[in-house]
């Protein structure tokens, strides 16, 4: 019986839809001063239907872009302006369709709104209308997202990556969130501005999860696209435009913008619409699934009904206290996704900010047995911000990759915090001796000062290769986040394949360890899995022959030592030893 409710909670919605044909109306047969009606979901899920005038067409400002602009003849409007959660309510006119109400202007005097036609959201089926553009700009390297943390950046990088400010075209109405499960939204910061850019706005109090009896799906239903749910439910709500059997359309413009998706759908009813001079938008509740988003392109979002969309398992812990949940795998929303519910969950069990330490763990499982691991450590009192804003990072930097990723089975986020800055700053390094003989053991003594302690030193044994040549050879002392930027811009990884790219996250390594690195000058090649060291005659040659395609390295490491510390360190030193064959029979 179990299995049989969800097929006849469908089955029920689908019913009306069976049930009526619309006629269409193309926007050339609409001359302006023609009257119209806007149907959508209003406070306590009321059906209405909105007084429309026509007022004429504009654009189109890309190909196949073209807008009819309406005002609405309705006093509420007069307070509230076009609302968010209003995208893709269909506006008829002689009872027919001619679109849906997509676009809005913020502290515009009328509420007055722009259509897209259904004619163009029709093609959405075919995969024939045109896909969003621009929408993602080129993904860093590695070594850059690396540095930017170092900087506290990290956020504005990924904020300029995955959501760039866009101009030109007609932004689409902002589609409302809910979420339930965890406190009020980001209010600022990086999510926040991302999630405003992908045209989602959220307001205090957002509302909870349905019962499943949301009235049937018909034209002017709230519906919501589903992000995350588990032990949060998250989901960006619109309106549905027009169902045809197991057909939806909704929305009227982009969601996300990803071309063919598998989103899944859910049912949504309005609780109430809140008026505002910046945004007015619709609190909403998450009812049942409904089935699946299937294309998201300029026209709009168009689905099936009774599909399932796959989700990504995403496991947060913090301090033992363990969270479940499922989020979409988009490129550019599971990074965001993944670094809110690292925030959030750390701000639920512990502090939100104020001085603090927080030690990260991540870790990313693909099928066929590829995974990545992250472990970084952050003190200070934005700690809970970068710890989520790199987990944010990896995931961003691996699901963008070049290479086609396969299935992402889980990501798995631990966190360990204090309320104390639990850390240390490397204050010298100084070796036994300066001159070193192949095949010995060079002692190194480290001093450290932890944040309000005492100054201790600590004794590292640095082994020389037995096969080292004469020379210079520079020792370099540095905590592993300094060592990490170091490394990767010295010797910038050049993967050839997926698998490479999970293994370059084997070279970033903790602010809890210290690297301890013997380096000399040498010229070598940035080769897929490595680097090749040869003779600055060949470098020479095949960069004059190949030009960029080439990357020389200038240094390479002979021997590294990585010391595990118990508190995140910073500092960085470079001393230069000299190498001397059967140095101790001559002293």
């Amino acid at each position: 019986m179990r299995g049989i409710c969800p097929f006849l909670c469908v089955l029920g919605l689908l019913i009306p839809a069976l049930l009526q044909a619309v006629e269409l109306v193309e926007p050339s047969e609409v001359p302006p001063g023609s009257r119209g009606v806007c149907r959508t979901e209003m406070d306590g899920g009321e059906m209405v239907e909105i007084p429309v005038t026509v007022l004429g067409q504009v654009g189109p400002w890309a190909p196949e872009l073209e807008v009819v602009l309406v005002r609405l003849d309705d006093p509420r409007f007069e307070e509230t302006g076009i609302i968010a959660g209003m995208s893709g309510s269909p506006v008829y006119v002689d009872g027919r369709l001619l679109g849906a109400l997509a676009y809005g202007w913020p502290f515009s005097r009328e509420p007055i709104g722009g259509v897209t036609p259904f004619v163009r959201m029709l093609t959405l089926a075919a995969g024939d209308s045109p896909p969003v553009a621009g929408a993602v700009a080129a993904r860093p390297t590695l070594a850059e997202l690396v540095e930017a943390q170092h900087a506290r950046r990290l956020g504005e990088s990924l904020l300029n990556w995955l959501a760039p400010a866009s101009a030109g075209a007609p932004q689409g109405l902002p589609l409302a969130l809910s979420m339930a499960g965890f406190g009020a939204l980001p209010a600022s910061g990086w999510i926040s501005e991302m999630w405003q850019r992908l045209g989602w706005v959220s307001g205090p109090g957002a509302a909870g999860i349905g019962d499943g009896s949301l009235g049937p799906l018909e034209p002017g239903a709230m519906v919501a696209g589903l992000l995350v749910d588990g032990d949060v439910v998250l989901g960006a709500g619109g309106t549905v435009t027009e169902v045809r059997g197991d057909q939806v359309w909704a929305f009227g413009h982009p969601f996300l913008g990803g071309g063919q998706v598998e989103i899944p759908l859910s049912r949504a009813r309005v609780v109430a619409v809140l008026p505002s001079l910046m945004q007015s938008f619709k609190f909403f509740t998450v009812g049942d699934r409904l089935g699946s988003l299937q294309a998201d392109r300029t026209h709009g979002v168009w689905g099936r009904l009774g599909r399932t969309a796959p989700m990504v398992p995403i496991e947060v812990a913090v301090d033992g206290r363990g969270y479940s949940f499922r989020g979409l795998r988009h490129g550019i929303v599971l990074p965001s996704i993944v670094g809110f519910l690292t925030s959030s969950s750390l701000s639920a069990r512990g502090r939100g900010f104020g001085d603090q330490t927080v030690a990260l763990e991540l870790v990313l499982r693909y099928q066929g047995g590829g995974s990545a691991t992250v472990r970084e450590t952050f003190a200070g009192a934005e700690a809970g911000l970068q710890a989520a804003g790199l987990a944010a990072a990896a995931v961003g930097y691996l699901e963008n990759s070049p290479f086609q990723p396969p299935p992402l089975e889980s990501v798995r986020v631990t966190l360990a915090s204090a309320e104390a800055l639990e850390s240390a700053t490397l204050v010298s390094a100084t070796p036994a001796r300066w001159v070193v003989e192949p095949g010995e053991s060079l002692p190194v003594r480290l001093r450290l000062r932890p944040h309000r302690g005492a100054e201790y030193s600590q004794l590292v044994e640095v082994p020389i290769p037995a096969g080292v040549a004469e020379g210079r050879l520079d020792l370099i002392v540095a905590d592993g986040g300094a060592w990490t930027m170091y490394d990767l811009a010295m010797r910038p990884p050049r993967a050839a394949s997926f698998a490479h790219e999970l293994a370059v996250f084997g070279r970033l390594v903790s602010s809890r360890q210290l690297v301890l690195a013997l380096e000399r000058r040498e010229v070598g090649l940035a080769l897929p899995g490595g680097t090749l060291s040869v003779p600055p005659s060949v470098a020479v040659q095949l960069r004059s022959a190949l030009g960029a395609n080439l990357e020389t390295t200038e240094y390479g490491v002979v021997a590294s030592v990585k010391l595990d510390m118990p508190t995140a360190v910073l500092g960085a030193e470079r001393l230069p030893l000299t190498v001397r064959l059967e140095e101790r029979n001559t002293r």
